[in-house]
Formats: C-alpha cells, sequence, structure tokens
C-alpha cells in the first residue's frame, strides 16, 4: 500500500503525519492488513481479524487525531509495531490475533 492510498483509505489519519517517514514505512510493512482493516461498530462484542487488524494498526493514529496521545508517541508506536513485525511475523500476528480474554 502506498502512502496516498493509506491516507485515502483511512482519512482518520491526522495530516500533520503525512509527511512522517515512518508513515510510509508503515504502509509498505502491513500492506497485507490495511486494505481489509475495518473499525469495529461500537456495539460489536466480537472482533474480526479486520477489526483486529484495525485496532491493532490504526486506532493509535485515530487517538492521536483526538489529542489523546502525542506525536512522538504515536511515531514510537508505529517504529515499534514495524519492529516487532520485521523481528517475527508469526509472533506479530499471533498478538494481534489472539482470542480477545472474556
Amino acid at each position: 500500500m502506498t502512502l496516498p492510498e493509506l491516507t485515502t483509505r483511512f482519512p482518520e489519519i491526522p495530516t500533520d503525519l503525512h509527511d512522517e517517514r515512518v508513515l510510509q514505512a508503515f504502509a509498505a510493512t502491513f500492506d497485507a492488513y490495511l486494505p481489509t482493516a475495518a473499525k469495529p461498530s461500537a456495539c460489536s462484542t466480537d472482533r474480526t481479524p479486520e477489526n483486529q487488524a484495525y485496532m491493532t494498526l490504526v486506532a493509535p493514529l485515530d487517538i492521536y487525531r483526538y489529542g489523546l496521545s502525542s506525536k512522538e508517541r504515536v511515531i514510537d508506536q508505529l517504529n515499534g509495531l514495524i519492529h516487532e513485525y520485521e523481528s517475527s511475523v508469526e509472533a506479530f500476528e499471533g498478538r494481534m490475533f489472539a482470542p480477545s480474554q472474556k
């Protein structure tokens, strides 16, 4: 996924992040998950893999948009996700798609 595709698909990504190098790396790294990632509805009790992908990958950007996180923190989170994925795709997917605890 390219950066323009990412920011078009997820307009909740704040514009002040569009020029950050990490966002371009994020789009390329998570290309397999982002095209189908979907924000869960507020009433949802079960999460689909698409919802989990959104909550893991896109939700931190949305939290920043609401002013509940700093720019530095969200950039660190994106770098952390990329590093975690590059270290072990299997471990990353295991954490991202682990069944939720009730």
